[in-house]
């Protein structure tokens, strides 16, 4: 089997970057890939530079497929537009020479928090398509469930009419239990997929509300993912073979993790355990910061960035308002400083993604994955 993919990138990939041999796919060759095998696709925002190249050093040692994303919002409090993150994404794996391990770019959370901004959403659908991206996330979870799947019918045409993957959402991540702002119900996602599908959009992938949070666990404050319920909410949807997205991972324990593949759970995001590493943060066995009760964190001296440029970022942090969860929009404000970091701290923090990124691998069963993806994109 030919271990140049290339040819066998989307059509928006080979526009974009007709030169690459980097096996950027489409992301539902992934989704299916994981479905078959029972696995769970690693998905990553990075945020920054710093940790990519450990992460794609660890995808091509094991085998495993992953995707790489970014979100709306993170477009706002990061260094990358779409067009810069997937040309540092493509451009890293081309220079570390990956030719045979497949791997998808995301667009997650394409949030929409009310109809007036569809138009918007719709631009950066177009932006995402054009800057090469291969898996879609519309989430207009942020709405009621008929706003909700009018929004989605309507922004998700274009990428179902470009043969990419996409991801829906129902019940806000983070949400509160009960009710329409709380836990998803299994009648609910049963109700909005059988709807999508009949309005002629048929997700790979449906994310929801099962008790995750997105960033850090402060204080008291516990993981707290409804693995039974996940399970109701997959069988409930499996009329349509539609998979589910897990939000939230950061803090979240490996045995819990290598649990999800049972509970119907094929994309996983991990998001800000990869910040905590690039600013070498100290973190507990599940990957959780280590905060004081006034939400500061414990930056370790052997990892990460210079202990100098973390007592700069923090104090810009308390000057700006943006302690606590707030600390990830410091990615933006020291870009450039992040970047020019000495080769000493690159490598500590490649070394520490590398040995990482090959745990979540392994607990996911998408070690050697690539093998089962490989004949979905050539047959």
């Amino acid at each position: 089997m030919s271990s140049d993919l290339s040819k066998y990138r989307p059509a928006n990939v080979q526009k974009r970057f007709p030169n690459s041999k980097a096996p950027l796919v489409n992301g539902k060759a992934l989704c299916q890939a994981a479905r078959k095998a029972n696995a769970m696709i690693m998905a990553a925002n990075i945020r920054c530079r710093l940790p990519l190249e450990g992460i794609i050093r660890a995808s091509m040692a094991t085998q495993a497929p992953i995707m790489y994303e970014i979100a709306k919002s993170e477009l706002g409090y990061t260094e990358f537009d779409p067009m810069s993150f997937v040309e540092f994404i493509v451009t890293e794996n081309d220079r570390l020479g990956n030719t045979s391990v497949p791997f998808a770019i995301h667009g997650d959370h394409i949030t929409v928090k009310n109809m007036e901004e569809k138009e918007e959403v719709a631009e950066l659908v177009a932006a995402e398509l054009e800057a090469g991206f291969t898996s879609f996330a519309i989430d207009c979870s942020h709405m009621e469930n008929e706003l909700n799947l009018a929004a989605t019918l309507e922004l998700a045409q274009p990428v179902v009419a470009a043969g990419l993957a996409l991801e829906v959402e129902l019940g806000e991540i983070g949400a509160k239990s009960g009710s329409a702002e709380g836990f998803t119900r299994p009648d609910e996602a049963s109700w909005f997929i059988e709807n999508l599908v009949n309005g002629g959009i048929h997700p790979n992938l449906l994310a929801i509300n099962n008790g995750s949070i997105h960033g850090t666990y402060f204080g008291t404050t516990q993981e707290g993912i409804q693995l039974d319920l996940t399970k109701e909410i997959w069988l409930a949807i499996q009329s349509w073979e539609v998979d589910i997205a897990q939000h939230g991972i950061t803090g979240t324990s490996l045995d819990k993790i290598t649990q999800f593949i049972y509970h119907g759970i094929r994309k996983g995001n991990v998001g800000t355990f990869w910040q905590n590493i690039s600013f070498g943060l100290a973190m507990n066995q599940n990957g959780n910061a280590i905060t004081t009760p006034e939400k500061h964190y414990v930056k370790r001296p052997y990892r990460g960035v210079p202990d100098e440029l973390w007592q700069k970022m923090w104090k810009w942090a308390e000057e700006t308002g943006n302690t606590g969860g707030n600390i990830k929009k410091a990615n933006k404000a020291f870009a450039e400083e992040l970047n020019q970091v000495g080769e000493d701290y690159k490598e500590r923090i490649t070394k520490q993604a590398f040995e990482e990124a090959i745990r979540l691998f392994e607990a996911t069963n998408s070690a050697g994955l690539a093998g089962e993806v490989i004949p979905l994109l050539t047959a």
